[in-house]
């Protein structure tokens, strides 16, 4: 039987270095889930034949330009790029595309939410990474579709010359003070948050917070790092749900603008995959080794990002950790979404209106 499994494990490396026979896409499967011990050196012969790398990402340019260069250092033979927009946008982009039978994404990384989604319309394959090893179970797919990268943590943001850190709110409750009236602003698409609190809370405490919340004179802005943006320039005062990542690189920058955590803070899972029709899998499959890798989440933890990777400490530590958080999960948000939607649009974008 070994030899047997041996001489499986040659044919198939053989198969694998003599791709130019087969569609770049029907290799896609068998590059995903290669395991064997020359593993390595396949993955770089293949990536040297395609020669490029294209990621579907919502990550900020700023910081996926350095995850990019520090992955092309070790590759010179790729040319990595990025399509990067809102992870709503990134996921809507790679639906429309296999729909219409165009397959240009190589790697795709969202939020868990946006990921299901694409995961739905059976566009992920199943990968296997020996770098996800590292990862605990609750940060893997079971079937191996995703593994998470990092997290967006929603905290609150304040614009430092319009809110004194003594009178920045402490807890959730401290939202619906009347000196609030008008003050406050929502990111105009965040179910998962509203999502998450009303798991946690339950239907009872959340519906009359909500409600009350949404009789506060809301601010509708679009898109969690605009927001934190708009904090700063003084335009917004406060809002309840802005990035900790974002918020803090700011303030390194001397903006006018700090964060508090309110209890829970929502976390929202960024998980990355692997479309079944990659063009560049074997590119694909060393860039989703580096960024699981402590290199490449270290690449992302020096950036202010809070990572996924057990060993990899956030940049400052206290972007992750001393709180306590909470997230829903995806696939009851997804299959309930309709139902958070339209509480999100009744007690919070038209609430009080």
């Amino acid at each position: 039987m070994a030899r047997i499994v041996a001489v499986l494990a040659i044919t198939l490396g053989l198969c694998l270095s003599s791709l130019p026979g087969m569609a770049a896409q029907d290799q896609v499967p068998l590059v995903a889930l290669y395991r064997a011990t020359d593993r390595q050196q396949i993955l770089e012969a293949g990536a040297r034949r395609e020669g490029r790398l294209l990621l579907y990402s919502a990550l900020s340019l700023e910081e996926a330009n350095p995850l990019l260069e520090a992955f092309t250092r070790r590759y010179p033979f790729v040319r990595a790029e990025i399509y990067r927009a809102s992870t709503e946008d990134v996921a809507l982009k790679v639906i429309t595309e296999y729909r219409g039978r165009k397959y240009l994404a190589d790697v795709v990384e969202l939020s868990s939410i946006d990921l299901g989604k694409v995961q739905k319309e059976g566009i992920l394959t199943p990968f296997a990474s020996p770098r996800s090893g590292a990862y605990p179970r609750s940060a893997k797919s079971p079937e191996g579709y995703w593994v998470m990268t990092r997290a967006n943590m929603l905290v609150a943001g304040y614009n430092t010359r319009a809110v004194a850190a003594a009178d920045a709110p402490k807890s959730y409750d401290d939202l619906l003070q009347s000196r609030w009236q008008g003050k406050v602003a929502v990111e105009a698409d965040d179910q998962i948050w509203l999502a998450s609190l009303w798991d946690f809370w339950g239907e009872g405490k959340a519906r009359e917070y909500f409600s009350r919340l949404g009789r506060q004179g809301l601010q509708v802005r679009k898109g969690h790092s605009a927001l934190a943006e708009l904090i700063a320039a003084g335009e917004v005062p406060l809002s309840p749900h802005v990035y900790n990542h974002r918020a803090e690189q700011l303030k390194r920058r001397g903006a006018p603008i700090d964060w508090a955590v309110l209890d829970p803070v929502v976390a929202v899972p960024q998980m990355i995959g692997l479309p079944r029709r990659a063009a560049n899998p074997h590119a694909a499959m060393l860039f989703i080794d580096y960024m699981l890798s402590s290199e490449g989440q270290a690449v992302l933890a020096k950036l202010g990002r809070v990572v996924a990777h057990p060993f990899v400490p956030s940049d400052p530590p206290y972007l992750g950790r001393g709180f306590r958080y909470v997230t829903i999960d995806p696939a009851k948000f997804l299959s309930q979404f309709d139902f958070y939607n339209r509480l999100w649009e009744e007690l919070l974008v038209r609430g009080g209106r």
